[in-house]
């Protein structure tokens, strides 16, 4: 399993992708194309608990670091989802100081949080490494919050301050939306927004992380953001079949 370097992640842009399709074959394609982390969905993508563990196998020996977005700050799905062998969740809609805390308490083992702990499960190689997970996870373990209301822009000073929390993650079509700017990226209040979330991290020592859009990669990374995702497996397949289809009938 590959964990994120954190040395990298308090001073470089990493760089990821999403994945929706609930295909291990793209997963696995994902992973070798030299992303720094992948991001498994799902919240909104077409695959399940059932198909996760495929995903996370399609990682093996790569240099990507699996990242899982589950439904909400669930106690039992973040233990599946960490005990599978996942690098760190992403959790969505986190508005709250209490939910972040939440998120954190469920991410960790005892005594600074509250995650089951298991010996012969996938992320300790059924076992044979339980020592060396045991006594890493709860350091290398990534939580990230998602940022996508006035609520959370509002409280994200707050919410980066709180300890275990790791990434502040901005869904900008979320964002967007609950800004009453549905999809518009370029209005005052959004960037705005933007900024805030960045500031609150760099002031609290956090990573400022987004899904960018194309045409605003440049943008986005003078505003300060490193943990950077751009695209998704789906996206991809759409854009290349236009593509393909385009090419062949002219």
């Amino acid at each position: 399993m590959q964990w994120i370097d954190r040395n990298k992640l308090r001073t470089q842009l990493l760089a990821g992708t999403f994945l929706n399709l609930g295909s291990p074959t793209a997963v696995e394609i994902a992973a070798d194309t030299g992303f720094d982390w992948l991001l498994i969905d799902l919240e909104h993508g077409s695959g399940s608990e059932s198909d996760l563990r495929n995903m996370l196998l399609a990682c093996r020996g790569s240099s990507a670091a699996a990242i899982v977005r589950i439904r909400s700050v669930d106690a039992d799905t973040v233990k599946f989802v960490m005990d599978s062998g996942a690098a760190g969740i992403m959790f969505p809609y986190v508005s709250t100081v209490e939910e972040a805390k939440r998120a954190v308490e469920c991410m960790k083992y005892p005594p600074t949080g509250s995650r089951g702990v298991a010996g012969a499960i996938r992320a300790t190689n059924f076992g044979r490494d339980w020592n060396q997970y045991f006594n890493s996870a709860n350091d290398n373990s990534l939580v990230i919050v998602q940022i996508e209301t006035p609520e959370a822009v509002e409280a994200s000073a707050d919410i980066a301050a709180i300890d275990g929390v790791d990434v502040l993650f901005v869904g900008p079509l979320d964002l967007s939306v609950n800004l009453g700017c549905p999809g518009d990226f370029t209005q005052p209040r959004f960037v705005e927004a933007l900024k805030k979330v960045v500031k609150s991290c760099s002031d609290n020592g956090k990573t400022p992380g987004i899904l960018t859009k194309t045409g605003f990669e440049q943008q986005h990374k003078d505003l300060g953001f490193r943990f950077t995702a751009v695209g998704s497996d789906s996206l991809a397949v759409v854009q290349a079949m236009e593509a393909n289809l385009s090419t062949l009938r002219q």
